[in-house]
């Protein structure tokens, strides 16, 4: 379909994903702001719960692998066979968002695929080779920055359909705070291995042997919190370490912090740490992903090698055991950077691309 024949009405979308319920509502709440789009579809193996109005729901069931892969891609093709659909937006191309291009290429839609996380390194594997053919041939590829952007470049992806798509956050519910701090460190996640929490714990543990003692949140639920806990405990921390579970409320946890920590092995660019941003907490942040594209390092935040007890050990001590100058001054950075994690900054890219020819 044409792009004027197109906007004769509102568009519809579909968006083909198995990502986390909250990971995904923060995606999906682009399109509430987006006017020229009338209906998302999405499809999912359950329900999201959501308070999205665009929303339309579509589940499908299945035990396997193969059972799951097989109701995504079917339930696709039914509700393209029924609907009148624009766009095909698959998030994650490895497996699902490239599950999704098959259909919608059998039914002359449009297609986005979305890179938001390891699905880059994995397309540029070996073995990644049919989820980068189907990068290749989608319509439109969206990044969460310029350093992944570069990288499918050099793969092979026309640059003219790759769009650089910030996690915009909602800066009415993330805003700086003026109250004294509970916090020094805050950091927030699910406690699996590539989030490394583990590093955070033993950078604490070091800093408190030699007299600075930090006050540290973990928000976060996973396999890993009991172990984690009983480090915490083993490393003479658990006064200093406290775990606060799953949150809805996370926007209320950042407005009592100073720092935010992230520790991660590999990330896209998480939603946890453009929160943070727009809460007005200096970031302490591994350098992966796209993330430097967002921290100019020493400006308005720091950034550390991977699984580095002492790079982490380091900045803490530069910014906690001085007068506070430094760490205040870094503040008013982030804060004077607000704007471009607004919702529709994001939205503004989607409307670009959706409504294009």
């Amino acid at each position: 379909m044409g792009a004027s024949a197109a906007m004769d009405r509102s568009l519809t979308v579909l968006c083909a994903a198995r990502l986390h319920k909250n990971q995904l509502e923060r995606h999906l709440e682009l399109f509430e702001h987006v006017p020229e789009v009338g209906k998302v579809i999405l499809v999912r193996h359950e329900a999201l719960p959501s308070r999205l109005s665009k929303l339309d729901q579509r589940t499908f069931g299945g035990h396997s692998l193969v059972e799951r892969a097989y109701g995504f891609t079917r339930t696709i093709a039914n509700t393209l066979s029924a609907e009148r659909v624009d766009w095909v937006v698959g998030f994650n191309p490895v497996p699902w968002g490239s599950l999704a291009f098959l259909p919608a290429k059998r039914h002359h839609a449009k297609v986005c695929l979305s890179l938001i996380g390891r699905d880059f390194q994995q397309v540029r594997s070996f073995w990644g080779r049919p989820f980068l053919e189907a990068v290749r041939r989608s319509n439109a590829v969206t990044v969460t920055g310029a350093g992944m952007q570069r990288g499918l470049v050099e793969v092979g992806v026309d640059p003219a359909k790759i769009r650089v798509l910030p996690h915009s956050v909602d800066l009415a519910r993330f805003k700086p705070s003026a109250s004294p701090a509970r916090f020094d460190v805050i950091a927030v996640g699910q406690l699996i291995r590539r989030k490394r929490m583990d590093v955070l714990i033993d950078a604490v543990a070091v800093l408190a042997e030699g007299g600075l003692e930090l006050r540290v949140g973990i928000a976060g639920r996973g396999p890993l919190e009991g172990l984690l806990q009983k480090q915490a405990e083993d490393r003479r921390v658990s006064h200093l370490v406290e775990f606060l579970g799953y949150r809805d409320d996370v926007e209320a946890l950042l407005a009592d912090a100073r720092t935010f920590c992230l520790a991660s092995e590999w990330e896209g660019v998480p939603f946890a740490l453009m929160e943070a941003l727009a809460a007005g907490l200096v970031p302490v942040v591994t350098d992966v992903g796209t993330v430097a594209d967002w921290i100019d390092h020493g400006q308005n935040g720091f950034l550390v090698r991977p699984g580095s007890v002492p790079d982490l050990a380091a900045v803490w001590t530069e910014l906690f055991r001085r007068d506070g100058g430094q760490l205040e001054q870094m503040r008013e950075v982030v804060v004077s950077q607000r704007a471009r994690l607004g919702l529709e900054v994001g939205a503004r890219v989607w409307r670009e691309l959706l409504t294009s020819g």
